[in-house]
């Protein structure tokens, strides 16, 4: 969630963007404004230091204390590089928000594409495909193609898992959340008390509704049959609205497609396809390692 700041700052930045783009409506020869119909039009050329020439638009009206009003157009070339700049800093203000919001851990806020360490050649695949993934989001989240990623303790499924999610929701301005099973079945949990703020409905509706959800230490334990059923219903409910779902696990495949299940797993992998194996031992203690 933005901090107070930062709402400001967006506050401001639209209201900018809404009179740039009156300005520069009225600068291109649009349709003056209604309260200025009765005021004296003219028309002429003038310079601009940055963009030459241009037609400047003036309109003179009545007296104020001895000033004639004036509203004077202003160069078009300059007021759409003002735009191109409120609206990027305005997009850079949604992806902090949406990087914000996506449950990234502090221990991975820097986990990077670029700052993977392929220790061996698997684990430079594993790299190429996570990159691939991410670069064709148009097309993955068309298809709702999900993803598996399974292995041991500490060979990188968590950073590329976080890294997708960083360069997608940069990319695109995605609604990405990367979660664990033990934190999703408690969110959902935590609806069925009395006077709960949300309902269970309301719960598993956003996590069947976010465009892509990555759900980590799926088997780390064996659940209730409650738990699993949470498991499912969400998966189930993603693969019905075409979204895509990443699972992360350190058990093997076949033990994933033993704990939860043959058809949530074969959903996900659209047939076993789309799975990444992390089979090495792991390098998380090794100085400065950070892989999970």
């Amino acid at each position: 969630m933005l901090n107070f700041e930062q709402r400001k700052k967006r506050l401001e930045l639209e209201r900018r963007e809404a009179q740039l783009a009156d300005c520069l409506d009225y600068a291109l020869g649009g349709e003056i404004p209604s309260h200025y119909a009765s005021w004296e039009k003219q028309t002429q050329p003038v310079i601009c230091e940055s963009h030459g020439e241009y037609q400047q638009i003036t309109l003179t009206g009545p007296e104020y204390r001895g000033v004639p009003g004036r509203k004077i157009s202003l160069c078009p070339d300059c007021l759409r590089e003002e735009q191109r700049d409120v609206k990027s800093e305005l997009r850079q203000l949604a992806v902090e928000n949406l990087l914000d919001e996506a449950g990234i851990a502090p221990r991975f806020q820097n986990c990077e594409f670029s700052n993977y360490q392929p220790v061996n050649p698997m684990a430079a695949k594993n790299l190429s495909n996570c990159q691939r993934y991410a670069q064709s989001w148009e097309k993955i989240f068309e298809s709702g193609t999900g993803l598996v990623m399974t292995g041991s303790c500490g060979t990188g499924k968590n950073h590329l898992a976080v890294s997708m999610a960083k360069q997608i929701i940069r990319d695109h301005l995605a609604e990405v959340e990367i979660t664990d099973v033990m934190r999703l079945t408690r969110e959902v949990k935590s609806t069925w008390r009395n006077g709960a703020e949300r309902t269970e409905s309301e719960v598993l509706n956003r996590f069947a509704t976010l465009d892509l959800l990555i759900i980590d230490e799926v088997g780390v334990q064996f659940g209730t049959p409650a738990e699993l059923a949470i498991l499912q219903e969400v998966v189930n409910a993603r693969y019905e609205n075409i979204l895509p779902t990443i699972l992360i696990s350190n058990l093997t495949f076949d033990q994933l497609k033993a704990f939860v299940g043959d058809r949530i797993v074969d959903r996900v992998t659209d047939g076993g396809t789309n799975r990444m194996v992390f089979d090495w031992q792991s390098y998380r203690s090794n100085k400065g390692g950070k892989a999970a």
